[in-house]
């Protein structure tokens, strides 16, 4: 008699299944559909970079630098009408080869994401983050992709056009708008303003000689200035009239799952996962923490090693040492392949970056020529009170899992598996939860495999990342289908994540405006479920194969990762 799954268990296992069916699409064709597959797929991808430029110059696409997308509502119509035409295209395609098959589902989750933000969530016309994105000003000083005067020909061109872009901005924003918005949107104006102000043009100061297009820069960059001060204003005029109606609400919400990222599921199902994977993580927590001290609450056992910290001055050569080591562990212990020699420089953040305590940068697939990566941990603000200071800097156990998250074999190893792969398609569109759940995956993953050794202060450092991420996904579910306030959830992230009063605040404001936070866990546990079943089909097969067999997809939606490795004969 078979053992009774868990209801997690058991929910995994219908989405798995559900991704194994054929995606639900139109089958409506129309007459301007270009015959070959080839032609219709690079016709939409030139549409959907023309609706976000910036993310096209991230891939390394610089013959769209310096441009601006146009909001306006003729223009906003024009694209929501050829989006749909290119879901109906695409749906309607036939005689498709396995790769094409799996490049047209990526595709139509990228023309349905698009079109469920511009109608659906109607974000250019109800949130002020919407326009934020295509402020790309760092693209342009971070990496020499190309001669200083052609980068600063970018920023000139942004700059000269900045100012009517912020103003369409602000004709199509219905008021009120809700107020976390509206926060968060001012306090990224402000940083752009200093951005703009000082950093980039310090940058630019520092090539040390004159450019052909040198007496244009300053003009330019105040021109970026004042635009940016006069929409700061208006967000500040805003502010005392911001509601509460941030919710997106069960439909939609769902509808956004789908569409953005392929995943068809119920809000009941997807509480469950969420539910579950807290209270496994909980128990965890509270195990670990009685090992150390059983005689003492869990919250000051994590407290108290949340308090051993290596000085400031020595957190680049530890986050140096422990990239180094987790590299050797992947490679000796055959947990994926590494497809090239490329490794991250460790690097102090740049001050116009630090409002993260760590991140990756890395160039585009598409870039000409070879170009650094780069881990960046942000040193403390020296102007901090000591106390502050010291609180800022990660204990060595909660760096490391950060460490594995964006490096070895996080988002770094995902980024190389992305950049050989044959397909332009796969190297172009990153799904979400597929993206954030395979960084999140390997944190347990390594833990378990024994990279980080098997302490309970090791195990403690896994669970409080994965604590915060088991609260986003819950939070998510309230704040957006359950009625749940800031307020309520800030006090959820101190009490479940052993998150601080200020950064609990910050999180929940997060996810009023990006509910699709919850896809760090499930991400997770749908790579964790797929695993198993994967192994399970493939008898023989090692845990290396199946990170191998993910990582081929690229960053492809989770649903059409699954269908593909699952309808595969058995290795």
């Amino acid at each position: 008699m078979l053992r009774a799954m868990s209801r997690l268990a058991a929910v995994l296992l219908v989405l798995v299944l559900a991704a194994c069916s054929s995606p639900r699409t139109s089958t409506h064709t129309s007459h301007d559909a270009p015959l070959r597959f080839e032609d219709l797929a690079t016709r939409v991808t030139t549409h959907l970079y023309g609706l976000d430029p910036a993310e096209a110059v991230g891939n390394g696409l610089h013959e769209y630098d310096g441009m601006l997308p146009d909001r306006s509502p003729a223009m906003l119509a024009n694209v929501t009408a050829q989006l749909q035409k290119d879901r109906d295209n695409l749906s309607a395609a036939t005689g498709l080869t396995p790769l094409q098959t799996i490049e047209r589902d990526v595709l139509l989750q990228e023309v349905r994401g698009a079109l469920f933000r511009l109608v659906d969530a109607d974000a250019y016309r109800t949130n002020p983050l919407a326009y934020s994105g295509a402020i790309n000003l760092d693209a342009y000083i971070l990496r020499d992709y190309a001669p200083a005067v052609e980068r600063a020909g970018a920023i000139i061109k942004l700059c000269r056009g900045l100012g009517a872009y912020l103003a369409t901005a602000r004709q199509n924003l219905r008021l009120p708008m809700p107020r976390p918005w509206i926060d968060t949107a001012l306090l990224q104006t402000r940083g752009y303003i200093e951005f703009a102000d000082k950093d980039v043009r310090g940058e630019l100061a520092r090539i040390g000689i004159p450019l052909a297009n040198q007496a244009e820069i300053d003009p330019a960059l105040d021109a970026c200035k004042a635009a940016l001060v006069e929409h700061a204003a208006w967000l500040e005029q805003q502010q005392p009239h911001g509601t509460t109606a941030y919710a997106l609400g069960e439909a939609r919400f769902m509808k956004m799952l789908a569409d953005t990222q392929s995943i068809d599921t119920t809000l009941a199902a997807l509480t469950t996962i969420a539910e579950e994977d807290l209270a496994r993580n909980s128990a965890a927590m509270i195990e670990a923490a009685r090992a150390i001290d059983p005689k003492r609450p869990t919250a000051a056992v994590v407290a108290e090693l949340s308090e051993i910290k290596p000085p400031a001055s020595e957190i680049l050569a530890l986050a140096t040492q422990q990239a180094t080591t987790m590299r050797a562990f992947v490679i000796a212990n055959k947990i994926a392949t590494i497809p090239s020699e490329n490794v991250a420089e460790v690097r102090e953040t740049p001050a116009f970056q630090r409002w993260n305590a760590a991140s990756l940068s890395s160039p585009g697939p598409f870039e000409k020529k070879a170009l650094p990566s780069f881990y960046y941990i942000s040193p403390p603000d020296p102007k901090w009170p000591p106390a502050e200071q010291r609180a800022y800097i990660m204990p060595p156990d909660d760096l490391l899992m950060v460490t594995i998250h964006e490096l070895w074999p996080g988002h770094f190893l995902h980024g190389l598996h992305i950049r050989k792969n044959p397909s332009k398609i796969l190297q172009s569109f990153c799904t979400y939860t597929t993206s954030e759940g395979w960084a999140h995956y390997t944190e347990e993953m390594m833990l378990d495999a024994g990279a980080v050794g098997r302490t309970p202060q090791a195990r403690i450092g896994m669970l409080k990342e994965a604590l915060l991420r088991n609260v986003r996904f819950v939070v998510a579910l309230g704040e957006h289908a359950h009625g749940m306030t800031v307020e309520q959830a800030t006090k959820l992230f101190q009490d479940k994540a052993f998150v601080d009063p200020g950064n609990a605040r910050q999180q929940a404001v997060r996810g009023t405006f990006d509910p699709m936070f919850l896809s760090y866990t499930l991400g997770k546990v749908m790579i964790q479920k797929l695993r198993d079943t994967w192994l399970a089909q493939n008898p023989g097969a090692k845990l290396g194969d199946f990170h191998d067999a993910l990582l081929s997809y690229g960053c492809a939606p989770l649903p059409v990762i699954s269908r593909a490795m699952l309808a595969a004969a058995p290795r």
